[in-house]
């Protein structure tokens, strides 16, 4: 009686050492992404749903708005999220207790249009441009390239704002809207729709030339709740590998990746298919690439201090290994 009472009890202790959730009384993560192409590098995860870590459940949500996904991580609902890398900034610096992990996307930004005699930044100079988001990343870029080319983005240009990157390619696409700051993959939807459409700017290029990076500026990240990170790491590490494979499987299976995208992110799969290659995707855990998020931030701090938070974030808003 003696030895199998021990034997129960060593296998228990056994278990809750193996399982650090066990230990908090945890057995789900929930993971929130942004559709479009924030939310592309996950896509494998949101279809397959593995088990990437034993006795842990994985919950997938997708919303719709920058606005949602901060709501779910300021209430704690969100554990891991992929977001903006300028929202995790601010997020941080608000006081919520969350560590940027992994940049998953490193640029998606172009100007398209039908104008033929736009091809340089200077061109711009008297023209009216559409762009979504007022103080998004897309928005701040747009402006820094403006006033980097000797164009004052107040009074060299008109810039009209529209909500969503869906709605301005169809404006686009119809001739409503003659210029335009679009995202893959809606960049590549409006090209293959309306045939007088071209890529007139790349802000991934620019922003290398401009600065004299070796790569392009880290748009998008996955965030994880501190709590979850100082208290499971091995389930954190397993989710960013997870999340690493998932992103290169993105990259080299477009149409099987385009068929998820229309499934789960609201992309037309050919339009998603054809976008992947321009889409800049990959995984780089936070440590790895702080220094090239240092200077993104750096950039958009000096420019306009509010849409980093304010201010700059300290070494703990970054996951180290």
């Amino acid at each position: 009686m003696w030895k199998k009472t021990f034997h129960t009890v060593s296998l228990i202790l056994l278990l809750l050492i193996a399982s650090p959730f066990m230990v908090t009384g945890e057995s789900t993560v929930e993971v929130m992404a942004l559709s479009g192409t924030t939310g592309l590098s996950l896509v494998k995860l949101l279809e397959e749903q593995p088990t990437i870590y034993p006795g842990v459940t994985f919950n997938y949500t997708v919303l719709k708005s920058p606005d949602q996904i901060s709501a779910k991580i300021i209430s704690g609902e969100a554990d891991i999220a992929a977001v903006p890398t300028n929202l995790a900034s601010i997020l941080y610096n608000r006081g919520i207790p969350l560590q940027l992990a992994a940049i998953t996307n490193w640029g998606v930004m172009y100007v398209v249009g039908s104008a033929s005699t736009i091809s340089s930044w200077q061109d711009l100079k008297g023209q009216e441009i559409g762009v979504t988001g007022k103080g998004s990343t897309p928005d701040l870029l747009f402006r820094y390239f403006l006033t980097a080319n000797g164009i004052d983005p107040e009074e060299d240009v008109t810039i009209r704002y529209y909500a969503s990157p869906a709605e301005l390619t169809q404006l686009v696409i119809a001739d409503k809207v003659r210029l335009a700051t679009l995202p893959e993959p809606w960049v590549t939807e409006a090209l293959s729709r309306n045939l007088s459409l071209t890529v007139l700017l790349d802000y991934q290029q620019t922003w290398q030339q401009l600065e004299q990076r070796s790569d392009s500026y880290p748009q998008s990240a996955l965030v994880v709740k501190t709590q979850l990170a100082k208290e499971n790491p091995a389930v954190v590490k397993a989710f960013l590998q997870a999340a690493s494979d998932s992103n290169a499987w993105v990259v080299a299976q477009p149409s099987a990746a385009g068929l998820l995208a229309e499934k789960y992110l609201s992309i037309s799969a050919p339009a998603a298919t054809a976008a992947i290659p321009r889409c800049n995707l990959r995984l780089d855990e936070a440590y790895q690439v702080q220094a090239e998020i240092d200077y993104f931030l750096e950039k958009l701090y000096s420019f306009q201090p509010q849409s980093i938070g304010g201010k700059l974030p300290d070494e703990e808003f970054y996951l180290q290994k």
